[in-house]
């Protein structure tokens, strides 16, 4: 604890009767505390041969919270195929470079570009889940399609954020305006995630068409359900040992 300073050059008896007219704090080198300190109840510290005052003061900001977003999600243009190679055996269809044409969904890009960005401050983590309803064309449907989603990871503000996983998504019945049974395709685990987040649609992409001997010729189309949750999907339970 640091050692008053006393004044020097009195008698015993006006250094006592300094003390009882002024705050003892007053005689003090500092620094002060929240009881007694230089702003609020002393009259200066004191500086002399016998030491230095000294005195702290606060620097202060404040950090405002963001928020978590989708930015971008894609379009998946898939190849061609024809009425023979789906009624004799069915076709497998590489995602291509190109944007869709027409469709319910409108806010996918042309350019296979994934955003997630989290700049709420709280290092929550949070989910990505995507689905994919039927393909139609006009009154035309097809019996069975399995999309092969691949996203490859971009650039990421925290660099322990994980990849997203690759899907097979099947068609799926939509109730209500959206798609039953969603898959996750990235999960930022809580610490991870921060900032802005990058993937792009992987050429490695592609749609499995079932054998249909009853196809039409047409423009097929499907809908994909994106949803961003404002935290990580929970860690599967363990399997019992057997």
């Amino acid at each position: 604890m640091r050692a008053f300073k006393l004044m020097t050059g009195l008698s015993g008896g006006v250094t006592a009767l300094s003390l009882a007219l002024m705050p003892i704090a007053a005689l003090a080198a500092g620094p002060g505390t929240a009881e007694g300190n230089l702003t609020t109840v002393s009259s200066g510290y004191v500086a002399d041969s016998t030491g230095n005052a000294e005195a702290l003061s606060n620097a202060q900001f404040t950090v405002m919270p963001g928020e978590l977003t989708l930015d971008a999600v894609p379009n998946i243009a898939l190849g061609s195929t024809n009425v023979k190679d789906i009624a004799s055996a069915g076709a497998a269809l590489n995602a291509t470079s190109a944007n869709t044409s027409g469709g319910n969904g409108y806010d996918g890009n042309g350019s296979g570009n994934l955003n997630v960005s989290d700049y709420r401050g709280n290092h929550a983590g949070w989910t990505l889940t995507v689905g994919m309803g039927p393909f139609s064309s006009g009154p035309a449907t097809i019996d069975s399609a399995t999309l092969n989603l691949n996203m490859s990871k971009g650039t990421v503000d925290n660099s322990g954020t994980a990849a997203p996983t690759a899907l097979t998504l099947n068609q799926s019945e939509v109730t209500n305006g959206w798609v039953a049974s969603p898959q996750t395709l990235w999960n930022a685990a809580a610490n991870t995630g921060e900032g802005s987040n990058t993937a792009t649609t992987a050429t490695s992409s592609s749609l499995q068409v079932g054998k249909q001997s009853n196809i039409s010729a047409g423009t097929y189309t499907a809908t994909l359900y994106w949803t961003l949750q404002n935290a990580p999907a929970a860690a599967a339970a363990p399997k019992a040992a057997s």
